[in-house]
């Protein structure tokens, strides 16, 4: 009896080497996965700090309008000053039921907060904020340039601020600059 062995082309050092990636093919092969993986981790860092930058803007120019929103309806309505200082500035405001309440308005450089007491209720209006100046002017449109604010004479009211945050290593600032404000109601001394 005689018994014969077929040959497959399967086995042998063929087949062997064809079931497995030689070191030099991994070795391509994650290197490539590492500049893939270098490039989309750049990009999602990038996306990132630019959506948390787009996010601060928003909430930056939404609190300013709001806190310009506010500060104009009561320097509108004021009919007397009783302080003014280049951060601060205390009013006699009409209110809603016709009589007059006192409203201040504070800059707190340490805290960086700009804040509305009214009624004793103090809120913070803005937060973030690195600089903020209330500029005064008189009847005539003269700017107080020499410091020395005399509440008689005020008859306009101007707000400059800055605001600023930080998204990991980069600072997004918003600048205010409102527009002077007209005390309606209030008769000053010429």
């Amino acid at each position: 009896m005689t018994t014969t062995i077929a040959h497959s082309r399967r086995g042998g050092r063929w087949g062997r080497r064809k079931k497995a990636f030689t070191l030099t093919e991994v070795l391509i092969t994650m290197t490539l996965c590492g500049f893939v993986l270098a490039a989309s981790t750049g990009s999602l860092l990038f996306l990132a700090k630019s959506t948390k930058g787009l996010g601060n803007y928003q909430e930056m120019n939404m609190a300013s309008r709001f806190t310009l929103e506010d500060f104009g309806s009561d320097a509108r309505m004021t009919v007397d000053v009783n302080a003014a200082t280049a951060t601060s500035v205390s009013l006699e405001v009409y209110d809603s039921t016709g009589g007059v309440s006192t409203v201040v308005y504070a800059y707190d450089a340490g805290a960086g907060t700009f804040s509305r007491t009214a009624g004793g209720a103090t809120d913070v209006i803005l937060k973030d904020v690195k600089s903020l100046e209330l500029v005064y002017y008189n009847l005539y449109g003269v700017k107080d340039s020499d410091g020395s604010i005399n509440p008689l004479e005020v008859k306009e009211i101007q707000l400059q601020a800055e605001m600023q945050r930080s998204v990991l290593s980069i600072k997004n600032t918003n600048e205010i600059i409102s527009a002077r404000f007209m005390m309606r109601n209030r008769s000053v001394s010429s």
